[in-house]
């Protein structure tokens, strides 16, 4: 056989190369005929976008949330405040796995569900796609170990142009304020987030107009740590004592606390700080912690170098740690570092965070758990518990400010609730009106017995025997009006003592009307001047009191100086006597 030269072989596979790559040139001039024609008759189709997906105008202001569904533990708050947004649409790109989360939220979304749209996430998430929303929101996501800090999807925002509005974290706003324009809300707190995309929506538009763009700093962001407002205690440093105090300041309490002992103890200065969510009402601190920013690496460490450098002293609220919640949820972790620093420390309880569920059932028949769901219950039975052991094993002082609690801590001292009594003074008198006032301002219901008194109370207002009011969330100072006002002021009949509210109503002198256990107050030594009900008794002891006008009238002039001799914070400053030596 004769052997085909190495030269003519490598000649024909060039030849063969060349006829096809002659033929793929043919039909890329093809498809290029083709492609021209359709883009002349005007059929060039454009990509799909967030927005057509969503059908929705250009007009229509749309935000866009792309970082994971299931993941995202803001995701829940960012719908809701759907509500204090009434033009906006959020549009949830989520993946095949997440099809039933977006389907529960929108099943809990109500009547915003028509303004949330569920979006198919494509197999890549390009930044056209995303480009034609007006803002994108990313909430506080669960870091997992094999994830990332930071989504990679916030680069992805930021290559579509989008503005971001995003949850208070110190590793996203790192990220986010490298590249440019950021607007940060605290998480869980609907009005921060409404007031950030406002905020947010006004920058785009005055860039759009090209106007002036309000610089970030603008923005709804939260410092972990706030100086507080102007306070009418003495500041700490300035006497040899340095009391701490917080963190809860339930109604006020630790304020009223701060100004009694530094009015009645010339050697005592004093630093409150309050950790509080930024949207709740600001009583009087030196310091506001916000409450989201008290798991940062940071403020552990501001709280800790300010405490244990600077405290001789501190009383600590309802057993929240006073250093941050790295070390948990409760002060138990707290003591080491606050016995090693030498800072002397007692515990101040007011209620829930000791009063145990079950030993109050059986003590009160009537007992507010009755009303309390089972769940709560149940939740409440495991602080109780916890606090319980954490005061025994501590050895700590432990004082109340209700003298029921000394059923649960019998080893504690009542540091009796404290009012501004000339705030609330009011010389109207009471039960002259032929249909008195009576007046109900629950907090939370269950703990008032409210569910159960109302119908009662409401039979004798249709009866035009009492004019009842019912008053929930009212600024303070319109609820001070609305106790001036009031002939007879009903406060908790279900926990077998009284509370702030009493003393508020005794301070305006009405006649206050709530549950005493008088083994509790024997034990303290006092009998307030209240007229005791329960539930059931409601009707009765208001019937009673209306029967003998004069008698009630007395009642409730000697609660005004029986609130003067215990609430007006001088015998609860010198409680403290002994702890502050």
């Amino acid at each position: 056989m004769t052997a085909i030269p190495a030269r003519r072989t490598n000649s024909v596979r060039r030849s063969q190369i060349v006829r096809w790559l002659r033929r793929v040139a043919r039909r890329l001039r093809r498809i290029a005929r083709r492609l021209r024609r359709v883009a002349r008759r005007g059929r060039i189709w454009k990509p799909v976008t967030v927005r057509e997906v969503c059908d929705l105008p250009a007009a229509t202001p749309l935000m866009v949330h792309a970082s994971g569904v299931a993941t995202d533990l803001a995701l829940g708050g960012i719908v809701d405040a759907l509500h204090r947004l009434p033009s906006w649409h959020l549009a949830l790109v989520r993946t095949d796995a997440e099809r039933a989360v977006v389907r529960d939220l929108l099943d809990r979304a109500g009547s915003v569900a028509a303004r949330v749209h569920e979006v198919p996430r494509p197999r890549r998430l390009a930044p056209a796609f995303l480009a034609s929303a007006d803002l994108a929101v990313y909430g506080f996501e669960a870091v997992a170990e094999n994830r990332p800090l930071v989504p990679a999807v916030l680069d992805v925002y930021r290559e579509a142009g989008l503005c971001v509005v995003a949850g208070e974290a110190r590793p996203v706003r790192e990220c986010l304020t490298r590249q440019g324009e950021t607007w940060f809300f605290a998480p869980g707190s609907l009005p921060s987030f409404a007031r950030a995309v406002g905020r947010a929506w006004e920058a785009e538009t005055a860039k759009r107009l090209g106007q002036v763009v309000p610089e970030p700093a603008d923005t709804e962001t939260v410092p972990p740590i706030e100086v507080g407002t102007p306070v009418p205690w003495r500041p700490l440093g300035t006497a040899p004592i340095r009391l701490g105090l917080g963190t809860a300041n339930y109604a006020g309490q630790l304020s009223a606390l701060a100004t009694a002992i530094s009015a009645a103890r010339a050697d005592v200065g004093v630093e409150l700080v309050m950790a509080k969510p930024p949207s709740s009402y600001r009583y009087p601190a030196d310091r506001y912690l916000h409450y989201p920013a008290e798991h940062h690496l940071e403020v552990q460490l501001a709280q800790s170098r300010r405490v244990l450098a600077s405290y001789t002293h501190l009383i600590v609220d309802a057993f929240r740690p006073v250093l941050g919640r790295l070390n948990g949820d409760d002060i138990s972790a707290d003591l080491p570092a606050l016995r090693r620093a030498r800072i002397k420390v007692a515990l101040l309880a007011h209620g829930s965070e000791i009063r145990h569920p079950s030993a109050h059932l059986a003590r009160h028949p009537e007992s507010a758990f009755l009303d309390a769901p089972e769940d709560l219950r149940d939740q409440l039975t495991i602080v109780a518990e916890r606090n319980r052991r954490t005061a025994e094993e501590s050895g700590l002082p432990v004082f109340v400010t209700t003298p029921d609690l000394l059923d649960d801590v019998p080893f504690a001292t009542w540091a009796p609730l404290v009012v501004d009594v000339d705030a609330w003074a009011c010389d109207r008198p009471v039960l002259e009106r032929a249909r008195p006032v009576v007046l109900h301002a629950p907090s939370r219901r269950w703990t008032k017995g409210t569910d159960r008194l109302l119908p009662v109370l409401q039979d004798l207002h249709d009866r035009r025997i009492i004019e009842l009011r019912l008053v929930e969330s009212l600024p303070h100072r319109e609820m001070v009006q609305q106790v001036w006002d009031a002939d007879i002021v009903v406060d908790q009949l279900v926990m077998g003592t009284y509370g702030t509210f009493s003393c508020e109503g005794m301070a305006a002198g009405k006649v206050v009307v709530a549950y005493l256990s008088e083994s509790v107050h024997r034990a303290v030594g006092v009998q307030p001047p209240i007229a005791s009900a329960t539930p059931t008794t409601i009707v009765k002891t208001i019937e009673s009191l209306l029967d003998d006008r004069q008698a009630a009238a007395t009642l409730a002039a000697e609660g005004v100086r029986y609130v003067r001799e215990h609430h007006d914070g001088r015998q609860t400053a010198a409680v403290f006597d002994t702890f502050l030596q």
